[in-house]
């Protein structure tokens, strides 16, 4: 009924199963509710290890087991929370062109629970808002995100920020 009254998806309301993805679905043809429910991928150590060398982040929580055993939070070696948002990525981005111009930026994130080695995650995206560019060619629209773990527990939330053509061929000739 919020959804109905406020054009805006929340959390809990009907989710709608487009027939393709939604990063496929033009501006003006995408639906507030519109969402994606994604495959699972493990976690490995592998990936924890691969992603501290690759960003630097060396933190304790993420390589060093003793030490992550004594922290109240983890009780083990978790994996760095921003390398939760990668995969995540991978598993709801489509890759091929168009009409999701761009992503230009993450906001609300909330990472809530860890997520340690040989945990299953998911994604879903929720279409959540649509602000159209008048004359622009494209809109703003504003995707709600949860990743979720093999116990059906959301680990981390946050809105993802996408550039969408009013075109399914964004330079495809009207």
């Amino acid at each position: 009924m919020l959804t109905a009254v406020t054009s805006r998806w929340v959390r809990g309301s009907r989710q709608r199963a487009p027939q393709v993805h939604p990063f496929r679905i033009p501006f003006g043809a995408l639906a507030i509710g519109d969402s994606f429910n994604s495959k699972e991928r493990e976690v490995t150590l592998a990936d924890i290890e691969s992603f501290a060398a690759l960003s630097g982040d060396h933190f304790y929580a993420h390589m060093d087991e003793v030490a992550a055993r004594r922290n109240p939070l983890f009780g083990g070696r978790v994996a760095h929370g921003y390398f939760l948002i990668a995969a995540a990525a991978g598993l709801f981005v489509e890759p091929e062109f168009g009409p999701v111009l761009a992503n230009y930026g993450i906001d609300a994130l909330r990472f809530v629970k860890p997520v340690k080695p040989g945990d299953r995650i998911r994604v879903r995206i929720s279409c959540k808002e649509k602000s159209l560019r008048a004359a622009a060619g494209y809109g703003e629209v504003r995707w709600d995100a949860e990743i979720i773990n093999q116990d059906g527990a959301v680990v981390a939330s946050y809105d993802v920020l996408t550039i969408v053509s009013e075109r399914a061929i964004p330079d495809e000739v009207a």
